[in-house]
């Protein structure tokens, strides 16, 4: 009995350790934040490598960083306290670069509560709605990106010119066909390619609409980069200084 108790005391202590690591790190980065700053930025928790699918909440400090981030791409449940995950572990991978976020953690075997009725096992995030769009092969990276990668989306606008990034750090969940290009390959794909995202029914919306309306480009984000912000451009900016 004292052992267990022991144990149990142990526990409680690597937790509240941890706990105020955690704490630690997001003040640091609000203050990185003010001083930096734009205007729009906020303090987040962004992953530092990628965590793996099942990575218990107490090593966490591991893979994450505090660090300021533009507004828009922080999501609404974005992790700022350790007790909003205690005693959970991640229910998938999570890339480096990518913002922290409670819906990312469950109990174990929790995935399997957010997995669709295919055969391909889909896992979608909670508050994520799974999108598939359809890329041309230059639009898509040629190929070249896999599940669990990060994209950014930039809508290019057929009525007034122009091209904007529509949105940032967008997980993708399944690609089809599968990423095959490898450097000694004889060609790129020839078929379109058809991503299916992670997104909150919001930005479902802006990228239905833009998909059906417009032309979407994909950009895969370089890991460790943290979330896009751009202004635009149009054919009067495009040549300006």
């Amino acid at each position: 009995m004292k052992s267990r108790s022991s144990t149990i005391i142990g526990a409680g202590v690597a937790l509240a350790i941890l706990g105020a690591a955690l704490v630690f790190l997001y003040a640091h980065s609000l203050q990185g934040s003010a001083g930096a700053a734009t205007g729009t930025d906020v303090a987040a928790f962004v992953a530092k490598t990628a965590i793996p699918s099942g990575t218990k909440a107490d090593s966490l400090t591991t893979y994450v960083k505090g660090q300021a981030v533009p507004a828009a791409a922080r999501p609404a449940d974005a992790l700022t306290s350790l007790s909003q995950i205690a005693n959970l572990q991640t229910l998938r991978n999570i890339s480096a670069g990518e913002v922290v976020a409670v819906s990312q953690f469950g109990t174990a075997g929790a995935a399997t509560a957010t997995t669709t009725a295919s055969t391909d096992g889909l896992a979608i995030p909670a508050g994520k709605n799974a999108i598939t769009v359809t890329a041309p092969v230059p639009q898509a990276v040629a190929g070249y990106v896999s599940a669990g990668d990060l994209v950014n989306i930039y809508m290019t606008g057929k009525g007034d010119q122009s091209a904007r990034l529509l949105l940032s750090h967008v997980a993708v969940l399944a690609v089809v066909p599968a990423n095959t290009p490898k450097i000694a390959a004889a060609a790129p794909p020839t078929t379109d390619i058809n991503f299916t995202l992670a997104l909150s029914p919001q930005d479902a919306e802006k990228v239905i609409f833009a998909q059906t309306y417009e032309a979407l480009w994909y950009g895969l984000v370089h890991p460790g980069d943290g979330p896009a912000t751009s202004a635009g451009q149009t054919l009067k900016s495009l040549f300006v200084p």
